[in-house]
């Protein structure tokens, strides 16, 4: 028995088992013509020189699990992709499957911006869509403090598919850096306001959070200013008035100063719109229609605690 390679093996064959006419060949030439045919198909097929005759084409090498037997191929020096994009490709370590692949371990990490699904630390790129954080809180810590970060930065609430909210937490104070301002609710926000005209013919110069303006039993000085729905939480709200001019035409030095009465608060907000009666009079105690007009109402929103200070 001997190794041998393919070519020789197949010189001694076409030498020692020649056309048997003249009866020259005995059983040993055969015996070890296989016996080296044995020996070597090891060597033979591990070579793997068969880049010319390719002897598994046409088919798969299947290494199969018989009686719970595993049968392995085994790569000691790696595994070549001849045919790989960009060239003839190896591998030199075990694939360890997808569960055991850590992302630390990856390679191009930090190589240019291959996450686009992601905000980069550095924050190098600007969103490309919107981004919904359902009911999260956004703020300085997220959920790193040893305590919950809750109830501090802001948090969007989605009421419909055209009407949200933002919520300002209990534990957060908006600081205005320009001047160091601070501002940690909004009820010293004027919750309505408006300039109008009540001489001649009447008008609104400019108004917030107001429905109507109407003059009331076509009297003159006695008007009625009607807030638009959901405003103000109850009629115990601060209204501020100023009268000061007196007619369209007079010149702007020529100026009373007038009285105004805010007399009637009326409304809920349900049967009817929340209202308030504004009445000027002059220094003669005759109503009279003012041309410049100020209204300026100050309250809680409906829902908001109230904050009452307490009488000492």
């Amino acid at each position: 028995m001997a190794r041998h390679t393919q070519a020789y093996i197949k010189a001694n064959i076409t030498s020692e088992l020649s056309d048997n006419n003249a009866g020259l060949i005995s059983a040993s030439d055969v015996r070890h013509n296989m016996e080296d045919t044995v020996d070597s198909i090891n060597d033979i097929v591990a070579s793997g020189d068969f880049d010319a005759g390719t002897p598994f084409r046409g088919g798969n090498v299947r290494v199969k699990i018989i009686n719970g037997q595993n049968g392995f191929f085994i790569a000691e020096s790696g595994i070549r992709f001849p045919n790989a994009a960009g060239g003839a490709q190896e591998q030199y370590e075990a694939y360890p499957g997808a569960l055991n692949i850590t992302h630390n371990n990856l390679a191009g990490l930090t190589v240019g911006d291959v996450h686009t699904q992601y905000l980069p630390l550095t924050g190098g790129r600007v969103m490309s869509n919107n981004l919904g954080l359902d009911d999260n809180w956004i703020n300085a810590s997220g959920n790193s403090d040893t305590v919950s970060s809750n109830n501090r930065g802001l948090k969007f609430e989605s009421l419909s598919s055209t009407v949200e909210k933002i919520h300002v937490g209990n534990a957060t104070t908006i600081v205005f850096d320009k001047d160091s301002t601070q501002l940690q609710t909004s009820k010293g926000v004027a919750k309505a306001w408006i300039n109008f005209n009540g001489s001649g013919s009447m008008s609104i110069r400019d108004s917030y959070n107001v429905k109507s303006l109407e003059r009331v039993n076509n009297s003159a000085g006695k008007f009625k200013i009607t807030f638009v729905s959901g405003v103000l939480a109850n009629n115990d709200y601060t209204a501020i008035g100023i009268s000061n001019a007196l007619g369209d035409n007079d010149h702007a030095e020529e100026f009373e100063i007038n009285t105004v009465g805010l007399v009637d608060r009326l409304g809920d907000d349900a049967a009817t719109l929340r209202s308030i009666s504004f009445q000027v009079l002059n220094q003669a105690g005759q109503k009279v229609d003012a041309a410049v007009n100020d209204l300026v109402i100050f309250g809680r929103d409906p829902g908001a605690t109230s904050g009452i200070a307490i009488i000492v």
